[in-house]
């Protein structure tokens, strides 16, 4: 979610190792055009990302053939939209809802559905609507499901918005928009709770049951095999949770979940202010997390009492690379730059970080490659 007032962070960090960190030439071309705040996902050995600055486009590269490059496939038809989820069932491309602009200039949720089929390249609109809010939710594959994670709440986030429009260039006018917004505690924003699913093939929507975490947007999640990883997210505007949960997929419907220890803090650094549309994956066995966007000192505001939690404050891409080793995260690496917002996928012992945004929401159309073997993390 990305509703605050922005600063620019003013210098990118350059890289140190915390552990054995080499660096190689690029594997994958970089994007055609920088893509950030848009979604994608695996199918076989191709990857498709697409949408956010992008605005309708979207991109396919077949990984095993990555001389080839990137190919645009068909254009999306739902138009130009931010954070969607986007997923991958059964060999087919899911898009679920975003954030786009309406007839009368207002930022609004959408909850629409659209199917791609990579055999014919075409687009199909699906006649269903999600029953929550899904910007700033997180979509998974799991079985012959998509399992969604989070999100903000649809009515409260639109209406930020169709005030902000009526309040045209009247800057009084927007304060009294903003100000209330973001002085609020973070149960006040109705961040979703409900683990829900939709299934293809019956094109339905399911409640799954409760998560056992607060509501949060921009949390990164990974799944390998039965296993469900949630790491971190927004849970108010400007101010992350540096929270994590493991969870097993039950035979019947829900998930068993487990805390995690809480994401450690940078070396150097008195906390861990947590991460926001970080990128996550795995590596030879290895859970890497890093990048994400964050507001350094929010969380100590907060604790203060200070409910505008990022005010005054300048928004940060961390660079640190933190791996889950037998249930204990660790530091293990610092890149050159930070980023976040982009696509991650998990490839061969390879997590792939495709895109996103640094320093100035500048988008990025970077590739770059991670595996980690224990030891040393090799960076493409």
């Amino acid at each position: 979610m990305k509703l605050h007032k922005t600063f620019l962070h003013s210098m990118i960090v350059a890289s140190l190792s915390v552990a054995a960190f080499a660096a190689q030439a690029g594997q994958y071309p970089d994007l055609p055009v920088g893509i950030k705040s848009g979604g994608g996902a695996l199918i076989g050995d191709t990857v498709y990302v697409g949408l956010g600055s992008g605005a309708d486009k979207f991109y396919a590269l077949n990984l095993k053939s990555a001389q080839d490059g990137w190919q645009e496939i068909a254009p999306f038809p739902g138009g130009d939209r931010s954070q969607p989820v986007v997923s991958a069932v059964d060999g087919k491309l899911y898009v679920f809802g975003g954030l786009q602009k309406n007839e009368k200039g207002e930022l609004q949720l959408v909850n629409d559905a659209y199917r791609y089929d990579p055999q014919n390249n075409t687009w199909t609109k699906l006649p269903t609507r999600s029953p929550l809010g899904l910007v700033g939710a997180t979509g998974v594959n799991y079985g012959d499901k998509v399992f969604v994670i989070g999100g903000s709440n649809l009515s409260i986030f639109n209406g930020v918005f169709q005030d902000l429009v009526a309040a045209g260039d009247d800057q009084a006018k927007k304060d009294a928009v903003l100000n209330p917004y973001f002085d609020q505690r973070p149960q006040d924003y109705f961040f979703n709770t409900t683990l829900f699913s939709y299934q293809p093939s019956t094109n339905k929507w399911y409640n799954e049951g409760q998560l056992a975490f607060s509501g949060r947007a921009g949390a990164a999640v990974v799944v390998k095999g039965e296993q469900i990883t949630v790491i971190n997210g927004e849970i108010k505007p400007g101010l992350r949770t540096a929270e994590a949960a493991q969870g097993k997929f039950k035979k019947e419907n829900g998930i068993d979940w487990t805390k995690l220890p809480n994401l450690p803090a940078p070396e150097g650094a008195a906390v861990q202010e947590g991460l926001a549309g970080a990128y996550a994956g795995y590596s030879n066995g290895y859970l890497l997390v890093t990048g994400g966007a964050n507001f350094p000192g929010s969380t100590q505001q907060f604790k203060d009492g200070q409910l505008y939690a990022h005010k005054g404050l300048s928004k940060a891409y961390p660079a640190e690379v933190f791996a889950l080793d037998k249930g204990k995260w660790k530091q293990i690496a610092k890149l050159p730059y930070g980023s976040g917002y982009g696509v991650t996928v998990s490839y061969g012992n390879k997590v792939i970080l495709i895109g996103g945004e640094t320093d100035g929401g500048k988008p990025l159309t970077t590739v770059r490659t991670l595996s980690f073997d224990g030891k040393k993390l090799t960076v493409d």
